[in-house]
C-alpha cells in the first residue's frame, strides 16, 4: 500500500473511532448501528484504490449489511441482535474484499472459507500496519529530522509516555500512598479517568474500522488473494517494500531516554517503600489507612511491574548493546527493581501472617522468589558482558523453581502452613484470623487429603464433624471412581489419600 493512501486509511480509522465513541460508548444500540454501517461502507468505497468497481455478483453484499444493520434498531431480543451484528460483520468485510478487486461470491464454498480466515488474519492487525506504513516513505522521520539533534530525545520521551503511565498505573495501584502523590501531581481539571476510558473506546473502535478498510485497499500486500486456495503469501514488491521500515528500528538515544523515564518513575516509587513500608511512618494521615492495611495490598501489580521491567532491560539491551549508558541506565533499572519485588515479598508476607496460605499466595510466593532469581542472575550477567545467555538462564531458573514447586506440593503445604496457625497462634499476625478457613480447604485436591485428615485432631468439635463428614463423602468418591481404578491410573498423591481416608471411622 501506498504511504500515503496508508495515512489516509488511518486518519479515517482514527477519525470513525471517535465518531463510534460518540454512537456506541455508553449508548444502546439502536439506529446508530445503521448509522455506523452506512458510513464504513462508504469509507470503504472511497479508499479502494482507483475506486474499482466490484463484480456485479458481489453488489449484494452492502445490501445484505444495510438490512442486517436495521435489526438492532428494530428488535432488543439479544439472540437476534448478535446474529444481526455477526451478519453485518462478515457482509462488510466481504464488501471491503470485493471493492478490492477480490471476486467472492462467484469462488467455490472453501475458497470464500479460506478467503475469510486470511481477511480476519489481516483485519486483526490492520490498524498497526497501517500506523507502520504511514510512515514508510520517511514522512514522520523528516518532521523529527528538524528538530536537529534532539529528534532522537523527542522521540524516546514520546515513546515513553505511555510506558511510563503503564508502569505508573500499575505502582499506583500497588501503593496508596504513591497512587496518592501520583494523583496530586497530575490533578486535572477534567476526569482523567473519563479521557482515558473513551480514548480506550476510540482505538479499540478504530481497530475494528481499519479491518475493512485496510482489506478494500488490497489486503495490505499481507496476503496474495489471486489463485487463493494454491497458497498466498506476500509479494516480492510488498516485502521489498516493508524491509525499510523494519530496518529503521528504534535507536540507541530514544532506548536510553524511556530507560531513563522508567529509571526515575521506579526511584521515585522505591523512596516512597523506604520512608513508609519498610521505614513504618505513619499512614493514616496520609490516605486515611493503618499500616496494616497499607501494607497488605498490592503485590500482585508489583510482582506484575517486575516482569514487565525484565522485559523492558531484555528489549533495551537488544536494541542498544553493550555501552556505558545502557550499563548504568540497567543496573539502576534493576537495584530498584529490587526495591519494588522486596516490597511484594514483604507485602505478600504481612497478608499471608494475618490470613494464613492460599494455593494462589502460594504460587505468588514462588513468582516473587523466581523473579528475585532473575534479577541476581541479570545483573551477574550484566555484569559480566554475557546478557545473551540471560534467556537461558531465565528458563533454567523457571525449570528449577517449577520443579521445586511440583516437589514441595502446592496444596499440602498450605494445608500444613494453615494448621500449623491453629497449633501455634503465635504464627498469626495481631488482629489476623487464627482459625482454619475450612471451605477453601475442602476445595482442595487428594493432594491436601492426608493433611485435611490430620487436621481432625486439632479443630475445635464443630469444625471437627463437618470435616469428618465430608471426608467420607470424599472416600466413597475415590472408592467408587472407575477412571481411578486400574493400574494405569496409579498416583502417588490419590494413593495416599485413599490410605489416609481408610484409617477414618464408617460414620
Amino acid at each position: 500500500m501506498d504511504p500515503r493512501l496508508a495515512r489516509r486509511a488511518a486518519a479515517a480509522a482514527f477519525t470513525a473511532g471517535l465518531a463510534a465513541d460518540v454512537l456506541f460508548d455508553r449508548v444502546g444500540l439502536g439506529i446508530n448501528v445503521p448509522i455506523a454501517t452506512v458510513a464504513i461502507l462508504a469509507l470503504v468505497i472511497w479508499l479502494a484504490p482507483n475506486r474499482r468497481p466490484a463484480d456485479p455478483l458481489d453488489l449484494w453484499l452492502p445490501v445484505v449489511a444495510v438490512m442486517a444493520s436495521l435489526g438492532p434498531a428494530l428488535r432488543t431480543d439479544p439472540s437476534v441482535v448478535v446474529l444481526d451484528l455477526g451478519l453485518v460483520g462478515l457482509a462488510t468485510a466481504a464488501w471491503s474484499l470485493a471493492m478490492s478487486g477480490v471476486p467472492v461470491t462467484r469462488r467455490a464454498a472453501s475458497s470464500v472459507i479460506l478467503l475469510g480466515c486470511l481477511a480476519g488474519l489481516v483485519a486483526t492487525v490492520a490498524l498497526a500496519w497501517l500506523v507502520t506504513r504511514s510512515g514508510a516513505d520517511g514522512f514522520f522521520s523528516r518532521g523529527f529530522g528538524q528538530l536537529g539533534r534532539f529528534a532522537a530525545i523527542a522521540r524516546g520521551v514520546l515513546i515513553a509516555v505511555p510506558v511510563v503511565a503503564g508502569f505508573s498505573l500499575l505502582l499506583a495501584s500497588a501503593d496508596a500512598v504513591f497512587g496518592r502523590a501520583i494523583d496530586e501531581a497530575f490533578r486535572l481539571p477534567i476526569d482523567l479517568g473519563e479521557v482515558v476510558d473513551r480514548g480506550a473506546f476510540s482505538v479499540l473502535a478504530a481497530g475494528l474500522i481499519a479491518g475493512p478498510l485496510v482489506l478494500a485497499a488490497g489486503g495490505a500486500g499481507l496476503f496474495s488473494w489471486s489463485g487463493l486456495g494454491a497458497g498466498a503469501g506476500t509479494s516480492r514488491a510488498a516485502t521489498a517494500e516493508v524491509e525499510p521500515a523494519r530496518a529503521r528500528r528504534v535507536g540507541a538515544v530514544e532506548t536510553l531516554t524511556v530507560l531513563a523515564a522508567v529509571d526515575l518513575l521506579f526511584g521515585a516509587f522505591a523512596i516512597v517503600q523506604v520512608v513508609y513500608l519498610f521505614g513504618g511512618v505513619d499512614t493514616l494521615g496520609v490516605v486515611g489507612m493503618t499500616y496494616s492495611d497499607y501494607a497488605r495490598q498490592g503485590y500482585f501489580q508489583l510482582v506484575g511491574v517486575v516482569g514487565l521491567a525484565g522485559l523492558l532491560l531484555l528489549g533495551a539491551h537488544e536494541v542498544v548493546g553493550r555501552t556505558r549508558a545502557l550499563l548504568v541506565g540497567a543496573l539502576a533499572l534493576l537495584g530498584l527493581t529490587s526495591v519494588i519485588l522486596a516490597s511484594a515479598a514483604l507485602r505478600l508476607a504481612l497478608y499471608q501472617g494475618a490470613y494464613g496460605w492460599t494455593e494462589l499466595r502460594f504460587f505468588v510466593a514462588a513468582s516473587i522468589a523466581w523473579l528475585a532469581l532473575c534479577l541476581a542472575l541479570a545483573i551477574g550477567l550484566l555484569v559480566a558482558d554475557r546478557m545473551r545467555w540471560l534467556p537461558h538462564a531465565l528458563a533454567a531458573s523457571a525449570v528449577a523453581v517449577t520443579l521445586a514447586v511440583s516437589v514441595l506440593g502446592p496444596q499440602a503445604f498450605v494445608i500444613r502452613q494453615n494448621l500449623a496457625r491453629v497449633v501455634d497462634p503465635g504464627l498469626v499476625a495481631p488482629g489476623g484470623f487464627a482459625g482454619f478457613d475450612l471451605p477453601y480447604g475442602l476445595t482442595l485436591g487428594e493432594d491436601a487429603v492426608p493433611d485435611l485428615v490430620a487436621a481432625l485432631a486439632v479443630l475445635p468439635p464443630a469444625e471437627r464433624a463437618a470435616l469428618l463428614r465430608q471426608l467420607q463423602l470424599r472416600r466413597a468418591e475415590l472408592t467408587g471412581d472407575p477412571t481411578t481404578a486400574g493400574p494405569l491410573s496409579w498416583n502417588l498423591s490419590r494413593e495416599q489419600a485413599r490410605s489416609a481416608l481408610e484409617a477414618l471411622p464408617e460414620r
